[in-house]
């Protein structure tokens, strides 16, 4: 990885981050502080035996609450894992996002280990459940999560979501996003239950988007379109933002108006659901984003009221996503901080 793919993937992870995924300065940050650790190999899924264990790296809490966990936290808890036993050969992101995109990048290159183009999602999702790619349905499956933070070391084990809890509970409590290193599966298992290629498709995307930036906003966020395939819902401006840190959570509305219309947008960290005066127009994982007037991805946390936004919209069809989010049991608890439906929106996308 050089210089020139850090830049391009911390636009093109924000894009796909759908409102979350972390702040692309950070991944910036992260991916050129693991540029000077060492060198970071991008490794093609294809080209890696079948067998290859490789963990799942992730940053988990409200983006609104960064607190002070470091990238030495994140080399920490794949070491972790390894002192308790749990081995793994390489590293693969949870999912896309600003930061997230880069998950593995720093732990790589500390550690000496690839890491695979096969996230667990190719979208940023709010829950472990989501970046889990169905491991909660496998008989047997024992989930590992190594947690770490400035004041906590923690590894838990039990099933997907108890241990998923546990992460929760502690982002929640030292307010905080904390690095986690978790639940190892073989490159085949990620290759048929996450997004094999997602990374590269973010650079991509990236690349074409700052291409077409310097002939300005509406440039960039077309280019945007026609890498992805989505449209423009409008370009309006933010009337109303309501945001709550809720169990590890950023929660919200933000209510956008546009054309003699107000469309509202809900996030739980990401974008959930879109909705032009009571009438949804988009459903989680169908990728939400939000462009500011300079044609840059800008997340939930960092929208203020008063801003122009584009606002643009996906199908989920167009994009790769993780089987995680295919499980209607992984949306009950967004449903609940919400108050919106969304399962009964996505019928012929879950599996039952």
């Amino acid at each position: 990885m050089t210089r020139e793919d850090v830049e391009a993937l911390a636009v093109g992870g924000a894009i796909l981050g759908g409102g979350g995924g972390g702040w692309c300065e950070d991944g910036l940050r992260a991916g050129l502080l693991a540029l000077d650790i060492g060198e970071v190999r991008l490794l093609d899924p294809a080209k890696a035996s079948e067998d290859m264990l490789v963990a799942v790296s992730a940053a988990l809490g409200a983006p609104t609450q960064k607190g002070t966990t470091r990238p030495r936290h994140f080399i920490r808890s794949a070491e972790l894992l390894w002192e308790v036993g749990v081995e793994f050969e390489g590293l693969i992101a949870a999912e896309n996002g600003g930061h997230n995109s880069f998950g593995g990048w720093i732990q790589a290159a500390a550690l000496g280990l690839p890491v695979v183009d096969a996230p667990a999602d190719g979208r940023a999702h709010p829950t472990a459940m989501m970046g889990g790619m169905g491991l909660q349905r496998v008989e047997g499956y024992r989930s590992v999560k190594a947690v770490v933070c400035e004041e906590v070391e923690a590894v838990a084990w039990g099933s997907l979501q108890r241990t998923s809890n546990v992460a929760r509970m502690i982002a929640n409590d030292v307010k905080a996003l904390v690095a986690m290193t978790r639940d190892p599966v073989t490159v085949k298992y990620a290759v048929e239950h996450g997004a094999p290629g997602a990374i590269s498709k973010a650079i991509d995307l990236g690349r074409a988007v700052i291409k077409a930036a310097s002939k300005g906003a509406d440039k960039a966020v077309k280019a945007a379109l026609e890498n992805l395939g989505g449209q423009l819902v409008c370009k309006g401006r933010i009337v109303e933002k309501s945001l709550e840190a809720k169990g590890g959570f950023d929660v919200g509305i933000i209510n956008v108006e546009s054309g003699g219309g107000t469309y509202e947008i809900t996030f739980v960290n990401e974008y959930m659901t879109l909705e032009l005066d009571g009438r949804r127009l988009g459903t989680f994982p169908d990728l939400i984003s939000t462009f500011d007037d300079e044609g840059t991805p800008i997340t939930s946390a960092a929208i203020e009221e008063g801003g122009i936004v584009y606002i643009t919209n996906t199908s989920r069809d167009l994009i790769p996503i993780g089987d995680g989010n295919r499980y209607s049991e992984v949306y009950e608890p967004i449903e609940n901080a919400l108050g919106r439906p969304m399962i009964s929106h996505l019928k012929g996308f879950l599996v039952a």
